[in-house]
């Protein structure tokens, strides 16, 4: 009988201290701030310089505002809400649809992590990729 009750306590102790321990689980970031890279097109493989200061829109969205430079010289601006459309293991997972005139409707998703954000495009003529770290 006490073979078995010293069994039976090696088994039960290690589970019991495992149950105490607290469960980590990894929040998504808050992308509040300055953000800087490149943006990339895919059809011709035009790249420049990109920026983005990203302010939060209640608890699930951010207003984006980019600006950046086509050509080398040619300064832009683009001013855009990203929705907040998943969250999880320490990502957050954004997207964005905006009409632009005669140039068609441009949308964006994103996967934003740690400092990273990586964010495809596509509008009527065009198709690519923002890549931005935190500044």
């Amino acid at each position: 009988m006490s073979r078995i009750f010293a069994i039976v306590t090696l088994c039960v102790l290690p589970s019991m201290s495992l149950a105490q321990q607290p469960v980590v689980v990894p929040t998504a970031p808050d992308l509040t701030g300055k953000w800087s890279g490149y943006w990339i097109s895919d059809k011709n493989g035009h790249t420049g310089p990109l920026h983005a200061t990203f302010t939060p829109v209640g608890d699930d969205a951010y207003k984006v505002n980019y600006h950046g430079r086509f050509a080398k010289v040619i300064p832009f601006r683009y001013t855009t809400t990203m929705d907040v459309v998943g969250r999880g293991d320490g990502a957050v997972m954004l997207s964005a649809e905006k009409p632009l005139g005669p140039f068609g409707t441009f949308r964006t998703t994103a996967t934003a992590a740690g400092s990273n954000f990586d964010a495809t495009f596509t509008s009527r003529r065009d198709s690519g990729r923002f890549v931005l770290s935190r500044r």
